[in-house]
């Protein structure tokens, strides 16, 4: 190899190197200019991961795998049927937010609520089907065998803990996490909406992350 070709690949792999900086750069600074941004959601870029293999039963009986979310946006939340106040609150808001992506800001991707019920022993598909329908067409419940739903909670970070019954009844509360996951379309989880919840700040948050997504 003669001098000026090997200068030429010098020059070359400055440029190259010094693109890659410019790059790297360009990202971390739109990281930092997404978190302005937002106004409840913490976004998840640096640690965006696959969801952990799981396997359930949504509420029309069929499997619900990470295959089940491929090309889909999902907010996820996690309750029971028989929660009194924040989980009802909880879809009520995400219902409404999906209807108003979809009919204000005209957004066409496919976008579902994934309820995921802590409760299996008396959530039955049947159950979830009816409580989630109530809600919104875009909601699915899905369930496990307790064997099957620890780990996946586990790995989801989500806290549930079955109270005794109260005295002189069967009936039980079961106390659990409360945030919203996103899940962006290629499976990684893209951000975490702690509470409380409202319509609004959900609906800008989700337009900036798909706007980066994208």
């Amino acid at each position: 190899m003669n001098a000026i070709n090997k200068a030429i690949l010098i020059i070359l792999a400055i440029v190259i190197s010094i693109g890659l900086g410019i790059y790297a750069s360009g990202k971390k600074f739109a990281l930092g200019d997404i978190n302005q941004q937002l106004t409840i959601a913490t976004y998840l870029y640096d640690q965006q991961k696959a969801i952990a293999d799981f396997t359930l039963i949504d509420h029309n009986n069929n499997t619900f795998t990470p295959d089940s979310i491929k090309g889909v946006w999902t907010f996820w939340f996690f309750g029971f049927t028989h929660c009194p106040d924040i989980c009802p609150i909880t879809l009520g808001t995400l219902s409404a937010t999906v209807s108003k992506l979809k009919s204000t800001y005209n957004i066409e991707d496919e976008i579902k609520i994934i309820f995921v019920s802590v409760d299996p022993q008396r959530d039955e598909a049947a159950k979830l089907k009816t409580y989630t329908s109530a809600f919104s067409q875009h909601a699915l419940g899905v369930t496990a065998e307790q064997e099957q739903l620890t780990p996946f909670l586990k790995n989801m970070g989500i806290i549930a803990v079955k109270q005794p019954p109260k005295a002189e009844s069967s009936d039980y509360l079961v106390d659990h996490s409360s945030s919203i996951f996103l899940i962006a379309p290629d499976t990684g989880i893209s951000a975490v909406f702690g509470a409380p919840h409202n319509t609004e700040d959900i609906t800008q948050d989700f337009l900036t992350i798909r706007k980066f997504y994208r």
